[in-house]
């Protein structure tokens, strides 16, 4: 696959003078990080220092085996969320302590799934009291969703039906990318997306003031991001509003602790559009074809391997090599790190049809005659 040059969305991280959050502090991150045992959460958050390190340089990347992404039928309880991507960084993290060499890239997969309704904020959010519940938590208890601290980077979000939630699991020392990078190839990915697909004007990524993520306007955001990092293998990473299903449940909450910004999602956005469009025209107004959250994970999966400069399969599908490998007998234990990966995504997507059975489904809108 030929990649387009990323050049073109950003030259050199310098450029950006971009810093990460990791917690309530702003911090610059390294931008060269060997691999270690700590974790790290990063969330970029504002700027203030600057770097000569290349973002990208597309023969780091070429020759690394194909990118595979799955995209789940079924919304998945935010627990189940949580516990896939920890279960595949362990089998990634045991596939390269057995064969550091073999094992370069292979498990690399892109999750594109959306949640049941769901509040998390990371976990160096200020609490004034952690015997206590969260302040955001008080604010909606009772309301049909769940609440819960992360490791990621960032504050309270919400995520829930009608907003694609995107876990890209990499091994950022294989591809060679700074963190504060791939931050900005997520952030750069989403807002192209949003230009380029859907023609909307007046994208910002970043904030003017700095803040990470994807706006509209100063006061109108669709798209956040928010990572972790455990031996240099990303998880978390970003959530987009599709259809208007999660603006009430945002309304609840101080969303990524910005006072004056609201969630808004693409679909209102498209609509507003058309809508002034066609006023100026002083032609009747049509309301836009509905963007769905599947039809935006469709389009997203080519643009992850135009970004990293890689082939991007199915993690259904099998490549010509593990075929071989099954066939012959040889160079299968390189290949059982894609088919453990293989095994806990497909345990997990039933998992959350059992679950969701069990529960009725979920509510569509928050409950506010419980709420605390």
């Amino acid at each position: 696959m030929s990649a387009r040059p990323l050049s073109r969305l950003f030259s050199n991280c310098a450029r950006r003078q971009a810093a990460f959050s990791l917690g309530p502090a702003s911090i610059s991150i390294p931008s060269t990080q060997a691999s270690s045992s700590s974790s790290s959460s990063a969330s970029a958050s504002s700027a203030s220092t600057s770097s000569s390190t290349p973002c990208y340089d597309p023969s780091l990347t070429a020759a690394l085996p194909p990118l595979r992404y799955h995209i789940f039928r079924e919304p998945l309880p935010y627990p189940l969320g949580l516990k896939l991507q920890n279960d595949i960084i362990d089998v990634r993290l045991e596939a390269k302590k057995r064969d550091p060499v073999g094992s370069r890239g292979k498990g690399d997969v892109v999750l594109l799934l959306e949640h049941t309704p769901t509040y998390t904020t990371g976990r160096r959010d200020n609490s004034p009291n952690p015997d206590e519940l969260h302040p955001e938590e008080k604010k909606v208890q009772n309301v049909g969703a769940s609440f819960y601290i992360t490791k990621r980077g960032g504050q309270v979000t919400y995520h829930g039906p009608g907003q694609l939630v995107g876990y890209p699991i990499l091994d950022l020392n294989v591809m060679e990318t700074p963190t504060r990078c791939y931050v900005e190839y997520l952030q750069a990915m989403l807002a192209e997306y949003a230009r380029e697909d859907l023609g909307l004007q007046n994208v910002l990524a970043p904030h003017p003031d700095g803040h990470v993520g994807v706006f509209a306007s100063p006061t109108e955001k669709f798209a956040s991001i928010g990572i972790h990092l455990r031996h240099r293998i990303t998880s978390h990473g970003f959530a987009m509003n599709i259809t208007p299903q999660p603006i009430p449940w945002f309304d609840l909450v101080l969303a990524c602790g910005l006072a004056d910004v609201r969630a808004i999602s693409l679909h209102d956005l498209l609509a507003r559009a058309q809508s002034h469009s066609h006023s100026q025209k002083s032609v009747e107004v049509i309301p836009p074809v509905p963007l769905t959250v599947r039809d935006t994970a469709e389009a997203l999966i080519p643009k992850f391997g135009e970004m990293f400069n890689r082939e991007i399969l199915p993690l259904e599908e099998s490549t010509e090599m593990e075929t071989k490998s099954n066939l012959s007998g040889s160079g299968r234990e390189g290949e059982e790190e894609v088919a453990a990966i293989r095994r806990l995504v497909e345990r997990a997507e039933e998992e959350a049809r059992v679950e969701n059975e069990k529960n009725g489904g979920w509510p569509d809108r928050p409950d506010l005659s419980k709420r605390g």
